[in-house]
């Protein structure tokens, strides 16, 4: 990625410049969706981005001063269910390793330039992940993932958000070495734990009352970490494990705890990210009870077989099973030949534009984590030319939408409107001609969390289907209105509770389960 103040090389999908610490993306103050740096219109929600580079400088006293409107908003709707409550949270702190000696080496406007980048990371991922900042601590922050917005998956929040927080903050401590000679690196300790959530005022200051030693343990954590690094307490493993990799440390004594702490460092992200994968990655029960749900399923799959397209929602509150009826699909067309290609809508993905089309599009063209950029664009044209050279213009609203150099200048200079017209375009074009090779099943699931322009792009691709080999299913809550319920292709698959029988029968097999479980390890 090229830098367009100084032209320095960078890795590619830099957030800073390593050569003069440009900042290539910014968020929008009203929902909070990331754009590239020279947008003037969030692709998100359409506000003027040019309104921001007016904005007065950020007053860390004031949180309305550095908490975005979509964030802000949702806590003054709900501070009046969640004052005096009981919560259970996670608590992230984190500060500047060796501070101290980096204040007495400097002049205090450089480091007070220092800690303002490094305060627009730490506001800039908290935020990202709808964390809310608690107080700033001089050199560092606290935060809560949980309170006052709830999340039932506040753990893995703070996670991803402290992995974020690393990785930004380890490009930006390269420029800092580079240009002052300091080794600039910063510890994280996280917690999860009950809190009671006091008052929440106008200006957004919010006192709480901490249980037991939730925020103590957090801070004690994160003064036992090694710069650059993520220490967790055996409560956040505990949530958190399945989608992370942690390593597993010496017990720490720590001050005030009289017996030693279980520690874990967090170290990456893993391949799993859904809870119907952690499951599977355990062992599932006994698939009961949906014969009826699977039928409908396979009714609308042999359609779309015939060149009918299908669109099938399946509608259940949460736990009921819809995504475990997916994968019982999943296994079973993997003998029959046919294009299985999934996108998740996240709790804190509404702020993310195309993040589950993101997923079906990396999906297909084979993008792994940590992929150059020469190599993806080398997947992706690799893949279209195969299927269709016709297809070749479709690589540009790809590229923007992968946030990938664009190599087309009349592309770059289209107003963001028409770009997102190419984008839903190529969308289109791509799996309508893949759907005449072979059929085509694309899941969408959570749509109830879904971000508006992913939205608006099924409801336009839904409007393509009736005469394809597609068969799209969307997965979401009662709560949820879809825009397409009028289709003649579409139908509905509502998924209530189990019935007694079907209950009784799955409480036998986890019980039969858990006794072998039992017994297997008695004789290990």
């Amino acid at each position: 990625m090229k830098c367009p103040e100084c032209q320095y090389d960078n890795r590619e999908r830099a957030k800073f410049c390593n050569e003069c610490g440009y900042k290539f993306f910014q968020a929008c103050p009203e929902c909070g969706a990331t754009n590239r740096v020279e947008s003037k219109f969030c692709d998100e929600c359409g506000y003027d981005l040019r309104k921001s580079n007016e904005a007065p400088p950020v007053n860390y006293d004031l949180p309305q001063s550095y908490t975005p409107k979509f964030l802000a908003d949702k806590i003054l709707t709900n501070r009046s269910y969640i004052e005096g409550e009981g919560k259970l949270v996670t608590v992230l702190f984190a500060d500047v390793a060796n501070y101290t000696e980096m204040s007495e080496k400097l002049d205090p406007e450089e480091v007070h330039q220092i800690m303002n980048g490094c305060f627009n990371i730490l506001v800039n991922e908290i935020h990202r992940y709808e964390g809310t900042i608690n107080q700033f601590t001089g050199d560092g922050i606290m935060a809560l993932f949980g309170a006052p917005v709830a999340h039932e998956d506040h753990a893995q929040r703070a996670c991803y958000a402290a992995l974020s927080v690393q990785k930004s903050i380890l490009e930006y401590g390269d420029k800092i070495g580079k240009d002052l000679g300091i080794d600039f690196k910063m510890r994280i300790g996280i917690n999860s734990g009950p809190v009671v959530v006091g008052a929440i005022g106008d200006d957004l200051r919010m006192d709480y009352t901490a249980m037991g030693d939730t925020t103590n343990l957090a801070s004690r954590l994160e003064n036992s970490a090694t710069p650059g690094s993520i220490m967790v307490s055996k409560n956040t493993y505990k949530l958190a494990r399945e989608f992370f990799e942690f390593k597993l440390l010496d017990r720490l004594r720590l001050k005030g705890k009289e017996k030693p702490q279980q520690a874990y460092e967090l170290v990456k992200t893993s391949v799993i990210t859904t809870r119907i994968e952690a499951s599977a990655a355990k062992g599932f029960t006994k698939f009961v009870g949906r014969k009826n749900s699977m039928a409908a399923l396979n009714e609308a799959l042999n359609k779309v077989t015939l060149g009918s397209g299908q669109v099938v929602g399946v509608v259940g509150e949460a736990g009921v099973g819809k995504s475990r009826l997916i994968f019982e699909l999943r296994r079973s067309v993997q003998k029959v030949k046919c294009y299985f290609l999934e996108g998740k809508c996240l709790h804190y993905g509404s702020t993310f534009a195309y993040l589950p089309v993101l997923d079906i599009l990396k999906s297909y063209f084979d993008i792994k984590e940590g992929d150059p950029e020469t190599l993806i664009k080398q997947k992706m044209n690799d893949k279209i030319l195969q299927l269709d050279g016709n297809l070749q213009n479709s690589l540009f609203p790809f590229q923007q939408l992968l946030s990938l150099k664009v190599e087309d200048e009349s592309f770059n200079q289209l107003e963001p409107q028409k770009k997102k017209e190419r984008i839903f375009e190529a969308f289109r074009d791509l799996f309508v001609r893949e759907s005449q090779k072979q059929p085509l099943i694309l899941v969408v699931e959570d749509l109830h969390w879904i971000d508006r322009t992913s939205e608006q792009l099924i409801d336009y691709f839904i409007g393509w289907l009736a005469n394809s080999a597609i068969l799209l299913i969307l997965l979401y809550r009662p709560e949820y209105t879809p825009q397409w319920g009028s289709k003649s292709y579409y139908n509905k698959i509502g998924l209530g509770h189990l019935t007694h029988k079907s209950g009784t029968e799955l409480i036998k097999e986890w019980t039969h389960k858990r006794k072998n479980s039992h017994y297997i390890s008695m004789i290990r």
